[in-house]
Parts: structure tokens; sequence; C-alpha cells
């Protein structure tokens, strides 16, 4: 059984964390919170996957056309309680089952004693083990939420001899005191101990901006909220890649993949494969040695599962193997499973994004029909195309909607023969979408 919620990072929060100045957005929550299809690249055949908004039929037709075989819920998962609860929004997808009536479609598609392979462990994880009768091999909630922390990432730095530019704040005093004395090399980031995508890294230039960050978290701290923020200065990077890896129950470490990113400022844009130089790079520089070692002290630390490893090489030549440890799936992981599947010799494969709008109900379906009319939409055997990831994340359910325009995203995967072609295929891609009724937000 799949299922989770890809921005575990929000659930592992803790409540008296002081945080970052931020807007609430509403649209890229419900966005995220349907990117849970993309779940269905780890199915095997027979298995259930769960999603928060339920599959589009055309789509799920779409992958048994590819060869998945998986069982899955085409309605939204939503609670039928009788008693006062949060909103449902709020909750993960773990807590949301955990509230279920008996009898609703959930609890019919899992099959009692199956293995749960959730996106990461969150809170309600295992409440839902115990109530589904699933086989629980996961690490501890607790020890999860403390190895996805930022300050976790910067002492394991510390603990591997790697350099180490991080500073740990726990105080107002430390964070101005530290501060100044970064600012006086050049900018660096203020990083949210849960940050992710871009969200919760801070870029201070400046004095002023490094007190107009002091007052906010002045006015937290006041409200009783913990400081723990981690300074960094901002890295001139080259690249951003990322490594897959993945630590079993008995603590045996499988490297899987490396994923090079084209990131949007912070947040992530484009994975496709890594270059061979950089490849060549990783193998001269003891790269998979580090990776290894981020391993062992991992399990050491009670933690078994996957892990994607963030890291960079900067303008310099030089790389900064360790960035951050993410001790769950991942979009990389994603792509590497697509790879697994589909890469045929000879080609190439990227996953992408494509930022949408629509105007009233755009019908899925008509999507895919238009792709397959363009001879972009992938097949098997049909070596290029483009083949979408998700359905429910273009036009997400969105509670705090009530007129006007929807936002989402179309996630997808490239399989091409050279960039001529792929761009070929973006652009037609684009055509399709707008033909649909979507306006690209790019």
């Amino acid at each position: 059984m799949h299922c989770g919620s890809l921005e575990s990072e929000r659930y592992w929060r803790e409540e008296d964390l002081a945080s970052l100045p931020a807007i609430p957005d509403a649209k890229a929550l419900a966005i995220v919170q349907a990117m849970d299809e993309m779940l269905f690249v780890f199915c095997g055949s027979g298995d259930v996957l769960l999603t928060r908004q339920g599959m589009n039929r055309a789509q799920y037709d779409y992958l048994q056309s590819l060869g998945y075989s998986f069982s899955t819920n085409m309605e939204p998962l939503s609670l039928e309680a009788k008693e006062p609860v949060p909103p449902q929004e709020t909750l993960n997808v773990f807590e949301l089952l955990g509230r279920m009536d008996a009898g609703q479609e959930p609890g019919r598609l899992i099959p009692e004693g199956s293995l749960l392979e959730p996106f990461a462990v969150l809170p309600g994880t295992q409440e839902a083990v115990s109530r589904y009768k699933l086989l629980p091999t996961l690490p501890d909630e607790e020890i999860v939420r403390a190895v996805n922390t930022k300050s976790y990432s910067t002492s394991m730095r510390d603990r591997l001899g790697l350099p180490n530019i991080a500073v740990v704040v726990h105080s107002m005093e430390e964070l101005l005191q530290s501060g100044q004395a970064l600012l006086e090399k050049g900018a660096f980031l203020i990083k949210d101990e849960y940050g992710v995508s871009g969200k919760g890294n801070q870029l201070v230039d400046s004095e002023r901006m490094l007190r107009r960050m002091a007052g906010h978290l002045e006015s937290s701290r006041n409200q009783g909220k913990r400081i723990r923020f981690v300074l960094e200065p901002l890295l001139d990077r080259e690249t951003d890649f990322s490594c897959q890896f993945q630590i079993d129950p008995e603590g045996r470490i499988t490297l899987l993949s490396v994923q090079q990113l084209v990131n949007q400022g912070f947040a992530f844009g484009e994975s496709h494969s890594p270059q061979p130089s950089l490849l060549d790079k990783l193998d001269k520089e003891g790269y998979w040695e580090t990776m290894h070692s981020i391993g062992r002290e991992l399990y050491s630390d009670g933690y078994y599962g996957e892990v994607c490893v963030d890291s960079m090489q900067l303008r310099d030549g030089s790389l900064a193997p360790l960035v951050e440890i993410n001790a769950r799936k991942s979009m990389s992981l994603i792509k590497h499973h697509v790879d697994r599947r589909f890469k045929q010799e000879g080609m190439h494969t990227c996953l992408i994004q494509v930022p949408l709008a629509a105007k009233g109900k755009v019908h899925y379906e008509e999507l895919l029909e238009r792709m397959e009319e363009t001879g972009i939409l992938f097949k098997l055997g049909a070596g290029e195309g483009v083949m979408p990831l998700t359905s429910s994340a273009l036009q997400p359910l969105d509670p705090a909607r009530t007129a006007g325009s929807t936002k989402g995203k179309l996630y997808a995967a490239l399989t091409y023969r050279s960039e001529d072609s792929k761009q070929s295929l973006i652009r037609t891609l684009d055509e399709s979408l707008m033909r649909t009724g979507y306006t690209i937000l790019r």
C-alpha cells in the first residue's frame, strides 16, 4: 500500500517553533496535497495507492495502458465525522485515514496485512498502521522528525569531518551576533528547521534586512515561540544535484541514483540525469563513501528507509556534498523509478513541472486526447513522449476558492533523443494545454 503527503515538513514542525515570515497560500497547499498521485511510480502489480483527491479515471486508464496494475480510489478521501475535527486540509493523509468512518472506500481497498510504503513517516502513520492492520516496518516518528531538521544536517557535517560553514542559533542575541559576522563576508541564508522547496529560506543581504527579520522573530519570541534557525553563507552554486539511497531495517545501504536539478530560485524546477563529467567528479572525490557514511550515521541514530541528500557543485569547482538530508522519498526518487521502468538506450529523461491556471472546469481527459492526437503522449514502445504524472494537481480541490480561476501544476516525465526534440515536445505540450483551456504561468 502506497500513501503519503509530499509536504512532509509541514507536519513534522513543532508548534512552539518560531517561523520566518510567509504569506499563507491555500492554493499552493492544494497543489502539493494533490501531488501524492505520483506515488504510482512505486506501485508493483496488485499494490494499492490511496490518494487524497482520488485519481481521474482517464489518468488511471492511461497508467494501466503503460503496464501499471494497481488499485486506487477515484473519489477524494473525506471525513463524515459527526464530532468537531480540525479542518480536513490541516490533516495529513494518515490523520485523515485514521478519522474516517468504518466502511468507507479506503478501508475496503486495503487488504489486511498489507505492507505500508509511505512517502514519509508522519504523525498519525503508526495509528493508520494499527487501524488498518498493516505491517509496521517503519522507523520511530520522533527519530524521523529529528533527522529531517536543518540542524541535524549541520551536525552531520561535523560528525563526518566535512567543511561546515553553518551556524545554529537558539536566541535573538545569537541570531544578531552571528548574522552581523556573516554579513561582513556577504549575503547569507536563514534556514527554517523544516524549510523545503524554497519555503523557509530567507536571504539576508543587508543589516537592514537582518534587523527586519530580528523584529519579526522578536514578536514570535514574545508569544512563547522557540528560536532555532540555521545560518549559512549563500553558496556560489554551479549545479544542484541529489543522491538517493535506501537503508534497510538491517542497516544495509543501497545507493540508487544521482539526479541533477534545475531549481527555480530555491524551489524544484526540473530533474534530469547527471552529466558524465559530474559523475566522474563524484567518483574522484569520494562522494559515494560520504553518502555511505551519512547512511551509517542515520542508521546508528535509529533511522532506516529512503534518503535523499541534497548536494551542490560550486562555481570554483569544489563540491558541497551535504547541503541537506531528507529522510523520506523525494521527487528525484520518483524520477529514478520512471527511469528504471521506461528509460531506453540512447534516450534521455527528465521531470518537469508546468504552472497553470484555469477558469471554470477543465476536463483532464480532453488533455490526454489532445496529447494523443498531436503524437506526444508517451506510449509503450513509442520512444519519445510526455508522460503526465498527475491529474488532480492540474485543478486541485481548493477549499479557499469561491470564484474565479484555479491554479495548478502539471508534473510530467519526458523521454527524448536530443535537446531539440525535448524543446519540441514542450512546445507541443504547451499548445495542448492552452487548447484544453489552461493558461500557462511560467
